[in-house]
């Protein structure tokens, strides 16, 4: 996901990028494992989340950390403060549609361009429950299912609400208007898209374009770890 989002950003050394809902997660070895990649790259990299993750600033030196208005609420940044806004399997955690559409929404309000990635609804397997093939089924139905089997939290949507290729296509197109150009990517784990990478930027921004910008993103089959 990193590699494709480097050759649609083209030349990203120097420029700067907003984390948004970095987790405090110190556990798993994928928690944040972005930051020190763009970091390696030049990159200058803002951190921002609804959680307190002030115990990062030692974790990942040369950062900034935002401070926060809380979960739902607006980010504290001006508009176009950055040039990229970046959130790593976020979307699928905000809650119903039209939060997502309101996320997508203020990612691009501070920035000049989006690099979003989620979990694909339409793989066979739901990577949260890692139950197969029952997110398949209406949201209703599919949350009953998971009350039952006692995951009362990733039966709620306010914590848990997949979306696919289509639908995030259409959140996008809702939230950034025609004022961004935007492509979805994929990535392929165990025989089918898994994760899905919203890229987008905007227009009017003084942006170099690599060549990749003007060709399909396509998709990539690399390993599980995300």
């Amino acid at each position: 996901m990193f590699q494709i989002w480097k050759r649609y950003a083209g030349e990203i050394r120097g420029k700067s990028i907003l984390d948004v809902g970095t987790t405090p997660d110190l556990e798993r070895q994928d928690s944040n494992c972005m930051i020190p990649w763009f970091q390696n790259e030049g990159v200058n990299v803002f951190l921002y989340s609804p959680e307190d993750i002030s115990g990062l600033a030692s974790i990942f030196p040369g950062t900034t950390i935002l401070s926060t208005n809380g979960f739902g609420q607006p980010i504290r940044a001006s508009d176009q403060s950055f040039d990229w806004a970046t959130a790593s399997a976020v979307l699928e955690h905000v809650g119903s549609s039209d939060d997502q559409v309101n996320f997508i929404r203020e990612c691009a309000r501070v920035s000049d361009g989006l690099f979003l990635t989620t979990p694909n609804r339409g793989h066979w397997l739901e990577f949260h429950t890692k139950l197969p093939l029952l997110h398949w089924l209406p949201r209703a139905t599919h949350r009953r299912i998971l009350r039952g089997l006692g995951k009362r939290n990733w039966a709620l949507e306010s914590h848990l609400r997949l979306v696919g290729h289509s639908e995030l296509g259409a959140l996008a197109r809702l939230a950034l208007g025609k004022e961004f150009d935007l492509t979805i990517g994929e990535i392929w784990t165990l025989g089918m898209p898994s994760n899905l990478i919203l890229l987008a930027r905007r227009k009017s921004a003084a942006v170099a374009r690599s060549s990749a910008t003007h060709t399909s993103i396509g998709s990539v089959d690399l390993p599980a770890s995300r």
